[in-house]
């Protein structure tokens, strides 16, 4: 198979969702008025929005006796404002929420029922805010045009900047380190030149230690159990989408498997989604399980009862809620709002909902 190639298809149907963006059959969702949701087990989806759109939002959801409830447009009606244009990234940290808009520029912190309590605006000559890790009372930021932000974990001020590599994406910190994506960069005759890359920076001096190799183009960057893994988009020809753990120890990286989107599951297992193109650049996705105990893919699906839609949808969200070990799957059509899915721990599918806006990003749960 051919992997799929994104960058270019995205950029068109983000662009065309400006004009053609299509609202909910059901804008209200499905709350429950007797129900006070700040004592239920809380959860929300982040919304990226269509490019230009300035449509991001949030979708609270909750769950009470197995039945699942939703409400659209949270963060406008918790804040008589909109949210702001591409919503980038998403986390629950001590009790906070930290987002990340990259279309506005800003990091914001919000409480735990979604009130914002600060935001830090980037200067318009400041590259896009593209990820976030939080850590002992900090928060990083990585941004294109090759900076890290570290900034006071409550006011959002700037503490200090690592200044390096090309457009950085994910981060994530273990051990006093931080671990950048260093993506890509464009040369000066405008080609797409992927970077092999992963920065290591102190925590503490914001001073650069050391370069990993890595497979094309890394994106996401996650810590799970204390392992660093790297998801690479790969170059959209011949190397496709790639996982990869990191040894920290000697800086090196290994690779496992071919997969697009993964997230930690409440047994142990990493799950992951692998999407590609058959001969006929037909979409086909599949589902997996990695064992870090023992090192083995299982190809098995983790989803029993998948729709249909699954083997040829746009897969933009994969989340597993560590409490109750259910999954859920977001997808999109890069036009109209996203449909989510929630399946039990068995993979037995649940419910399905509209996800809210456009271009499900992420999901947060709340203790």
């Amino acid at each position: 198979m051919k992997t799929r190639s994104f960058l270019f298809g995205t950029l068109c149907s983000l662009m065309l969702s400006v004009c053609f963006t299509a609202c909910s059959d059901d804008e209200d969702g499905n709350p429950n008025p007797d129900i006070d949701p700040v004592a239920e087990s809380l959860s929300f989806i982040l919304n990226e929005g269509a490019w230009g759109a300035n449509n991001a939002e949030i979708t609270q959801f909750y769950v009470q006796e197995d039945e699942a409830y939703w409400q659209p447009n949270y963060y406008k009606k918790m804040n008589n404002a909109k949210l702001g244009d591409l919503a980038n990234a998403m986390v629950y940290e001590d009790e906070n929420i930290y987002i990340v808009v990259g279309g506005s520029k800003y990091v914001a912190r919000l409480n735990g029922t979604c009130v914002e309590q600060a935001r830090h605006a980037f200067d318009a000559d400041e590259g896009e805010p593209r990820c976030i890790t939080v850590e002992d009372g900090y928060v990083y930021v990585t941004q294109y045009g090759g900076q890290v932000s570290k900034l006071d974990g409550q006011t959002l001020n700037v503490v200090a900047t690592f200044k390096g590599g090309d457009n950085l994406e994910g981060i994530v910190e273990e051990n006093g380190k931080l671990y950048v994506a260093n993506t890509y960069k464009v040369d000066g005759s405008g080609k797409y030149v992927y970077n092999k890359e992963v920065l290591v920076i102190d925590a503490v001096t914001m001073e650069q230690e050391k370069v990993i190799s890595v497979v094309d183009n890394p994106e996401v960057i996650c810590e799970i159990d204390d392992k660093i893994y790297v998801l690479s988009k790969g170059n959209y020809d011949d190397v496709d989408p790639t996982l990869q753990v990191i040894d920290t120890q000697n800086g090196s990286a290994k690779k496992i498997t071919n997969a697009s989107k993964i997230t930690k599951g409440n047994n142990g297992l990493i799950y992951g989604v692998r999407s590609a193109y058959d001969e006929n650049y037909n979409t086909v996705n599949s589902f997996l399980t990695y064992n870090p105990s023992t090192g083995v893919v299982n190809e098995t699906s983790f989803l029993q009862d998948a729709p249909a839609a699954f083997t040829t949808a746009v897969i933009y969200l994969l989340e597993v809620d560590e409490e109750t070990g259910y999954i859920y799957v977001g997808t999109t059509d890069y036009t109209n709002n996203g449909t989510m899915y929630r399946f039990d721990r068995d993979g037995k599918l649940k419910d399905t909902f509209d996800s809210g806006g456009i271009n499900p990003k992420a999901m947060i749960f709340i203790d």
